[in-house]
């Protein structure tokens, strides 16, 4: 089936977010929308992580390169000892961190001065041509977007507090371009709380689960407690999956559950947004899901994404 073509981010401002979108995706469109009736499909593109598989973590550099493509990158908040807010995912250097010693790379992030780890090499774990990139700033990566209301920013907390990103982001006039993920849902209407115009995705997990029904139970419950709270201050609900494509139902949890799960999901006017940690480097993945009536993807395969969304 072949989908209506579209750039992923044509949006000037989040505070016309959830508007109608028009199949002509003019300079206002919003591609955050639910798309009409048998109308086109809006995508909406997320790369983890800022870029995915192809490009170093969290890296301002990598920030940069996403918003060239027309999507949104996503980064993840820590804090370090001495209280500064950083873009970088892990719990510690082991996997990203070169030139440094071992008993450096052990510490957990919240262990270390920012001055212990500014200068450290977190790009060349990729290639030698990004040895170079180093660890950035939440504050750095909110001055790129200043002036800038394209750029979107999904910002994951990883132990930086809702009301530290509402005051940073307010500081450089970007509070409106913040996407606030989180998968504990009572931080959502903290955040709401300090940012109203902003706004949030709650991301539903199954970590460590290996049966297909004890995971789609897992998820059911996490939506169910939205559910209970009637979706309150959610924007976008992200469903992590894995895909397998030599089966007969590729999805795990099943095409009939991930349906309806979108179809309670869209009830309450919000994104229904998918992330697949399997075969996501295969276009024909994305393209099924569209199908199924996915309207967003996290990605660690942009490329194929785009591909697979007919925005290549």
């Amino acid at each position: 089936m072949k989908h209506t073509k579209f750039l992923p981010v044509l949006t000037l401002s989040l505070f016309t977010l959830l508007a109608s979108f028009t199949a002509s995706a003019q300079e206002n469109a919003d591609p955050f929308a639910p798309p009409h009736e048998g109308g086109p499909k809006a995508v909406l593109i997320q790369f983890h992580r800022g870029g995915g598989n192809i490009r170093p973590d969290n890296a301002l550099e990598t920030f940069l390169w996403c918003w060239s493509k027309g999507a949104i990158p996503e980064a993840d908040c820590r804090l370090t000892k001495d209280g500064v807010a950083i873009a970088f995912h892990d719990d510690n250097l082991k996997r990203l961190g070169r030139g440094m010693s071992d008993e450096l790379k052990a510490k957990s992030i919240r262990d270390l001065n920012w001055d212990e780890i500014k200068d450290v090499d977190v790009g060349s774990y990729l290639g030698p041509e990004y040895a170079s990139y180093r660890i950035t700033t939440i504050e750095a990566v909110f001055a790129a977007m200043k002036y800038r209301p394209e750029r979107l920013l999904y910002v994951d907390e990883k132990g930086a507090s809702p009301e530290l990103l509402a005051e940073l982001s307010a500081k450089y006039g970007v509070q409106n371009q913040i996407i606030f993920a989180t998968s504990n849902y009572p931080l959502i209407p903290r955040w709401k709380q300090m940012a109203p115009q902003a706004k949030a995705i709650n991301w539903l997990h199954w970590f460590g689960i290996n049966d297909p029904a004890e995971a789609e139970a897992a998820i059911q419950r996490q939506l169910d407690n939205l559910e209970k709270n009637g979706f309150k201050d959610v924007d976008i609900v992200q469903i992590h999956i894995k895909t397998d494509l030599t089966k007969e139902d590729p999805f795990t949890p099943s095409t009939e559950f991930l349906r309806k799960a979108g179809e309670q999901i869209k009830s309450h006017g919000c994104i229904f947004q998918v992330l697949t940690w399997t075969e996501g480097n295969k276009p024909e993945v994305y393209r099924k899901l569209l199908d199924l009536g996915v309207q967003s993807f996290a990605t660690d395969w942009p490329e194929d994404c785009l591909e697979g969304c007919d925005l290549k």
